[in-house]
């Protein structure tokens, strides 16, 4: 910064290049600035780089649900990528920008058909999850050929298993064992349906889980 008298000047109040020139009390004063900024953070997108962080690692877990929830269309972006945008909103950040991710809100489909009734529980003896689904009636957004799907992630891990199970005017129950290597306690579980072609899905449904 430099000080300095100036009768040229006047009172002038302007920026050239990177010097600010204005009066204070009565006195031209030049300040210089910064040419570049490297790497700004500000808290706002410190935040946005947790959610994002966060998400992208659960890209993987949820791999196999993703081209099943998220059908390819053309000229729209990846099945990963839509999964990222979809959850921005389940991921909270902390004073310590620290993400926490809501396992309820997570989604794993994105579309406008009616989402399938389904109930989960589990049979502790025979390690055992055990989906029922009820019958649905058709309407504009309900088709009868439509298939249910349930998505179980595990957050340790961090693996999920997708399971088909009716169409929606069969409902009925349908068992899978769950895998040597998962806990019950950490497994979250959710639904959708999606029609015969795998051109259209429902928005997700969080299940909770009924021990038995």
């Amino acid at each position: 910064m430099a000080i300095f008298r100036s009768f040229l000047l006047g009172d002038v109040k302007k920026s050239v290049a990177n010097l600010t020139m204005y009066i204070a009390k009565g006195v031209s004063i030049v300040r210089g600035k910064p040419l570049n900024v490297h790497n700004p953070r500000t808290d706002k997108q410190r935040v946005q780089r947790a959610k994002m962080k966060a998400l992208v690692g659960l890209v993987s877990g949820f791999g196999p649900a993703l081209p099943v929830g998220y059908p390819q269309v053309t000229g729209l972006v990846s099945a990963n990528n839509r999964f990222v945008q979809d959850n921005m909103e389940a991921v909270t950040v902390g004073d310590a920008f620290k993400a926490t991710v809501d396992f309820t809100k997570l989604v794993c489909s994105s579309g406008r058909l009616k989402v399938p009734k389904v109930t989960v529980s589990f049979n502790e003896s025979g390690r055992q999850f055990v989906f029922t689904q009820a019958v649905q009636q058709q309407t504009l957004t309900c088709n009868p050929a439509d298939i249910a799907w349930v998505v179980v992630y595990e957050k340790v891990q961090c693996e999920s298993e997708v399971y088909p199970l009716k169409s929606r005017k069969e409902g009925g129950e349908v068992t899978a064992g769950m895998p040597e290597d998962w806990a019950i306690g950490n497994c979250e579980f959710y639904t959708f349906a999606r029609n015969p072609e795998g051109t259209q899905v429902s928005r997700t449904s969080y299940l909770p889980l009924t021990t038995v």
